[in-house]
């Protein structure tokens, strides 16, 4: 038998709203300094094998008698954990699971007597499922892997397939996250490209952006390491565009609009890159909204040192950038394509094929789907711990028209 130890530091979440209860804390450690009884800590797994699993608890701090209520939604379990200040290793009894999927465990201390003392109700370390002969029974984000990238959950995106790559002018995009799909934590990235990136962003509860930015030619995460030649320049910006630095993944030149996009509206982004002189290409941002305005206006245009190229490479991503809003879904449209070279010819997109990242490929979460819808357009999504799909890295997609 296979004793498979799910840590919750790196498979758990608060999943009730913040204006039902106070916050938990969770750290790679576990969870803890919790008491209040609104409080869900949910723990996620994917069970590939079915079958029947003894369940226990592990905690590493026990402050006093308490009782937790644990339950299992979509196997209909539930049960009522009793510790006491010595019971560090608690069993919850048996599951019998019998389709394979991700299972959702939740944690919530009950409003009983014992716990009205004083005191955090107990810390949540591991859940422990034991019963299975193979070691490949459960998947989950294991402690050797990154629990932040873990808990934000998979990254997964679109290349654009051309019918040529030589002289890309302007690539234009059209995104569009569903009503009730654009939960804190989402980029919805709707042009990538060889030295950059631009898409749009929910950055909290109060503030969405338009952001726009490009790498430096030099190969660091400090932005003050970067030496004056390899500095990227703004050349222009729009009027209530921000300008910043940026760094933790590469570094260069960052530019947004704060702006209040919504959900069900679709958006439209420009692309434009080319050589410039002195060894620089210039790559320029817009963006339109189609409720207010049938123009573009400009979020920023910028110069790449060393860097004589139009566009290149040309992609889009959906990401969670919230590790604290990993169990929530979100997805995203991407639609009329259309690519322009230096000579204004149309050049066809004639396809979309989808990859994704680390935190996928190592087998550690399974949430991440894509394919193509003929009107709406080729889709992404990812994270909320949904059922595994069949699409595999670097299936092709093609629009019909």
């Amino acid at each position: 038998m296979t004793d498979i130890k799910v840590s919750f530091g790196w498979n758990s979440y608060q999943t009730c709203s913040a204006q039902q209860c106070s916050n938990a804390s969770i750290l790679e450690q576990g969870v803890s300094y919790w008491q209040d009884s609104n409080i869900i800590i949910s723990l996620f797994f994917y069970v590939a094998v079915a079958g029947a699993y003894d369940i226990s608890l592990l905690s590493t701090e026990v402050q006093r008698s308490a009782e937790l209520q644990v339950t299992i939604p979509t196997i209909s379990y539930r049960y009522f954990a009793k510790f006491n200040t010595d019971s560090l290793n608690l069993s919850l009894g048996t599951i019998q699971i019998k389709y394979p999927g991700y299972y959702q465990v939740n944690f919530q201390g009950t409003n009983s007597l014992v716990n009205r003392k004083t005191g955090y109700y107990p810390q949540l370390n591991s859940l422990i499922l034991s019963g299975s002969q193979n070691q490949n029974a459960i998947y989950f984000v294991n402690d050797s892997f990154s629990s932040y990238y873990g808990r934000r959950g998979p990254s997964c995106h679109f290349t654009y397939n051309l019918e040529s790559k030589t002289n890309i002018q302007q690539f234009f995009n059209e995104v569009t996250v569903p009503k009730y799909w654009d939960a804190v934590g989402t980029y919805a990235m709707a042009i990538g490209f060889d030295y950059g990136y631009f898409g749009m962003q929910v950055n909290s509860e109060s503030e969405r952006k338009i952001l726009f930015s490009v790498w430096s030619p030099q190969s660091t995460d400090d932005p003050s390491q970067i030496s004056a030649d390899n500095t990227v320049i703004l050349v222009s910006k729009g009027n209530n565009t921000v300008i910043n630095s940026f760094g933790g993944e590469g570094s260069g030149g960052q530019s947004y609009l704060v702006y209040p996009w919504v959900a069900g509206v679709s958006y439209q982004f420009k692309l434009v890159g080319q050589p410039s002189t002195n060894g620089y290409s210039v790559f320029s941002a817009y963006f339109k909204d189609p409720t207010k305005s049938q123009d573009y206006i400009l979020i920023a245009s910028w110069k790449r040192p060393k860097t004589q190229s139009y566009l290149s490479g040309l992609y889009s991503f959906i990401e969670n950038f919230n590790p604290e809003k990993g169990h929530i879904s979100r997805k995203a449209y991407f639609n009329h394509q259309k690519a322009i070279d230096y000579r204004n010819k149309e050049v066809k997109v004639l396809s979309a094929y989808f990859t994704y990242d680390v935190t996928a490929d190592k087998k550690q979460r399974f949430d991440y789907d894509g394919g193509v819808d003929n009107v709406k357009g080729f889709y992404l999504r990812n994270c909320g711990f949904f059922n595994k799909t069949n699409v595999q890295y670097g299936d092709t997609f093609i629009k019909n028209k």
